[in-house]
């Protein structure tokens, strides 16, 4: 029998694969990790091959990589209930095949399919980002949920940290570890405009540079969202030269906006819109004046390459965030208005001193630690009820 442990790592979108880079890089090279990576929302099993790290051989990821089903071709209500099903049904299929810990990260709609097959299964799960506020998405429901479920807890922050002993959790099972994604950030230097025109297919590049990613705002239904997005693009193209705009994630809505960005870009050549940047993302976040819309890349990765930035909207509400961002309210006045303060001489200044209130890296190695002993703790889990005094 080896003595290997075998860990299993859920990826389902982007929004994971960019945070769990470091950690699955740490995992591949520890010698008593087996690593299997599980997909089944947005990637393919060539897709993702070709997505994580290049210096890990193709060969080797293609092992790991387990697909639990076809990735989605649209977003919607009726479509994610019928990929949760099909989740569920492989994710308990492939966590039999002697997997020893299951690690997950956030607050994706699918981990509620995939994380509860491992607690019938008695497969010990590590959370990653557990803790957070994200008060206009309903992600917030999904990570406090997870939090609940998940056996030990690698947190960002010290706050998220307090929010999980007030949800009763154990502190012995609660791990600061900072944010993993920052990991791959440590040496990031900027793309020069001559290959970033070249990697986006375009002339030039001009500057100011904003990237730019709008997602749906979900805890919001009905919410015009599509509208949303092309007016924080407008308001964005009125300050900046050029503007890389990523697809939204894979929430209902998706459709919309990529509707709105894609009739925008038809008649702007200066907003160019991609699908995802994958492994060139450190070097055009580093190259970039200023990063708008509403996704976490902002919040939380921005500060640590000191790039100033403008949450838009309502989906980050109540996030920790560092003092390089600024916050905009819907609509185009109020977005360009964020836009032109965050690329002024002042906030640029502000911006390069600025910390990272979820870490300064190394994130990934802390995790793997947690996750080499996840096994040892007990199955039960012991309730914390916290005391007058400290609810004070």
């Amino acid at each position: 029998m080896s003595d290997r442990l075998t860990v299993a790592v859920f990826v389902g979108t982007r929004a994971d694969l960019g945070p769990l880079t470091p950690v699955l890089e740490a995992l591949e090279d520890a010698p008593d990790v087996r690593l299997r990576v599980l997909t089944g929302v947005m990637y393919a099993a060539d897709d993702l091959v070709a997505a994580l790290p290049a210096r890990v051989s193709p060969e080797r990821w293609r092992a790991a990589v387990v697909p639990l089903a076809e990735p989605m071709a649209e977003v919607t209500v009726d479509a994610q209930l019928e990929q949760s099903a099909r989740l569920a049904r492989a994710s308990g299929t492939a966590l039999r095949d002697d997997v020893d810990v299951l690690v997950v990260l956030g607050d994706r709609w699918e981990l509620l399919y995939v994380v509860p097959p491992a607690v019938l299964l008695g497969v010990p799960v590590v959370h990653l980002h557990g803790g957070e506020v994200t008060e206009g998405a309903l992600d917030e429901r999904v990570r406090h949920a997870v939090t609940k479920l998940a056996d030990q807890h690698c947190v960002a922050s010290p706050d998220a940290a307090a929010r999980l002993r007030q949800l009763g959790e154990p502190a012995d099972r609660i791990h600061v570890t900072g944010a993993p994604g920052l990991d791959r950030l440590a040496t990031a230097t900027a793309v020069d405009d001559t290959d970033l025109a070249d990697l986006l297919g375009v002339e030039r590049v001009e500057h100011p540079l904003a990237l730019f990613t709008y997602h749906p705002p979900t805890a919001e239904p009905g919410a015009p969202v599509g509208r949303w997005a092309r007016e924080a693009a407008e308001a964005t193209l009125a300050v900046c030269g050029t503007v890389i705009a990523t697809h939204p994630g894979m929430d209902e809505g998706r459709e919309e906006i990529l509707a709105a960005l894609a009739s925008l870009a038809a008649d702007e050549p200066r907003l160019c819109l991609v699908a995802a940047l994958g492994r060139d993302y450190p070097r055009v976040l580093a190259a970039s004046d200023v990063v708008v819309g509403n996704s976490s890349s902002g919040v939380i990765e921005a500060a640590t390459l000191h790039v100033p930035a403008v949450d838009v909207g309502e989906r980050q509400r109540g996030r920790l965030r560092g003092a390089n961002v600024l916050h905009a309210d819907e609509g185009r006045f109020a977005v360009e208005a964020a836009v032109r303060r965050a690329v002024s001489p002042q906030w640029v200044e502000q911006s390069a001193g600025a910390d990272n209130p979820y870490g300064a890296g190394g994130a990934s190695l802390r995790i793997l630690d947690i996750v080499r002993v996840a096994g040892s703790a007990p199955r039960a889990k012991h309730f914390v009820d916290r005391t007058s005094e400290e609810e004070r």
